[in-house]
């Protein structure tokens, strides 16, 4: 237990003393399925749980602009709620880790004593068919899937049954064995025993999260989390995509997709001042935020980032039980939480009906309706700045753009876009990588 009586799972590092670096880390089950867990958060769950200040691409920005944008804008209230606190489509296992980085499984019931639907919602401020909205009732459990490991003391949520796993810098994961230890002494030759130490950490959640954090923006995370070495500012400040940035499933023909219009604003070789957007631009790119972070790094061979949860992603195979890889090379979006164009093909959790006592309840559907828009539709236009801040078109605000740039008239220049589906995918990518998305899209001369 952590001193405020938390939960905690141990890790045992190993040390270079003399260069102040870690090693590699060992660990059993528990250690190793919180840092897999990892894959299974949405963007926008990562970016609440560092309030806002997560330095991951654009996000930040995108998550402010979500609270920022009146709830007139969205199909219903709920909307704005979804993509604030996105739902983790692998909930029932994250609840099950020793340690929890973010509680994102709850569920609501109608408001109205006497209604008489049964069902339920895993967001705030669905509509009831019967008119009234739903409240919190609990963190939501599947019994079933406990009872069926009550008795399993040993198994892990994700990783497979060995009782030691090694752990290195840049969290690579595999079993403990020889050739992993013929890896790492090729990595680092073999150290004098008398430099290395020893030193087991108790890490509770907010330590984990922490860990969390690391991962996204450095590579030496684990000496980054011993010494508590301060993270760069700026970490992801980078124009340049990629040259091969999509993974080869990306790639294929989609036929759902729909051209993306976009009417850019832009000083003559250099960066881009704003974007004038529909409504289809601001729903696929807030819908960004209920994307599970695996999905990303399924979707992208190579991102303009410098963290190491590739690392995590990759390890998978290796480390991970059969029947649960899936769940972090391809994790799923919550019930209803795609959006109206989805791009990188993330596959959405089917609803099932949950048990409430003896009664069966269905899944109320927070957007009310077949739409899967989050945004509405009509002839509003919005602004979109080089980091993704979004909001309604004003003229004043854009002239304010305009003169805040002090870019010379015969500098400006504005013109028509229509992005295809690689286009707004490498747009995704660079979302997460960078803090100048359109740039780095849009104007790819820049050095």
């Amino acid at each position: 237990m952590s001193k405020d009586g938390g939960p905690t799972v141990a890790v045992k590092l190993f040390i270079d003393k003399e260069k102040r670096k870690v090693l590699f880390a060992e660990s059993d089950k528990d250690f190793v399925d919180i840092l897999f867990s990892f894959l299974t958060l949405p963007l926008g769950t990562i970016v609440r749980l560092f309030d806002k200040q997560s330095q991951v691409g654009c996000l930040d920005e995108l998550y402010k602009s979500v609270e920022s944008l009146g709830e007139d804008h969205f199909r219903t209230k709920a909307c704005k709620g979804m993509l604030l606190n996105p739902l983790n489509a692998s909930a029932t296992h994250c609840n099950r880790l020793k340690v929890k980085v973010a509680n994102t499984n709850p569920m609501y019931r109608c408001k109205n004593a006497s209604c008489g639907v049964s069902a339920f919602s895993s967001v705030p401020d669905a509509i009831c068919s019967c008119g009234y909205v739903v409240k919190y009732i609990r963190e939501r459990t599947n019994t079933n899937f406990h009872s069926i490991f009550s008795d399993i003391i040993k198994i892990g949520v994700f990783v497979i049954g060995v009782p030691k796993f090694i752990i290195t810098d840049d969290l690579e994961v595999a079993p403990a064995s020889t050739r992993v230890m013929f890896s790492l002494i090729e990595k680092y030759g073999i150290p004098e025993k008398e430099n290395v130490q020893e030193k087991v950490l108790q890490l509770n959640s907010a330590k984990m999260t922490s860990l969390l954090r690391r991962a996204l923006l450095t590579k030496q995370v684990l000496t980054g989390l011993y010494f508590d070495a301060a993270i760069p500012p700026n970490a992801t400040d980078m124009c340049l995509l990629p040259e091969n940035m999509l993974a080869k499933q990306a790639l294929e023909a989609d036929p759902n997709f729909k051209a993306i219009n976009v009417r850019l604003v832009h000083a003559k070789d250099d960066t881009v001042l704003y974007a004038e957007v529909g409504q289809d631009f601001v729903d696929l790119i807030f819908g960004l935020l209920s994307v599970p972070l695996g999905s990303v790094l399924k979707t992208f061979s190579e991102l303009p980032q410098i963290g190491c949860v590739d690392s995590i992603y990759k390890s998978v195979t290796a480390s991970v039980k059969q029947e649960c890889q899936s769940l972090l090379l391809s994790p799923m979006l919550g019930p209803f939480f795609g959006c109206s164009s989805n791009v990188m093909q993330v596959e959405e959790l089917a609803c099932r009906p949950l048990m409430i006592g003896s009664t069966s309840c269905f899944e109320l559907n927070p957007k009310s309706g077949s739409d899967r828009a989050y945004i509405k539709g009509g002839p509003m236009n919005f602004m979109v700045t080089d980091d993704l801040r979004i909001g309604p078109f004003c003229l004043i605000n854009a002239l304010e753009i305009v003169c805040a740039s002090k870019v010379p008239k015969d500098k400006l220049v504005e013109k028509e876009l229509t992005l295809n589906k690689t286009q707004v995918l490498k747009l995704v990518g660079a979302a997460f990588g960078t803090s100048k998305a359109l740039s780095s899209l849009l104007m790819p001369s820049k050095k």
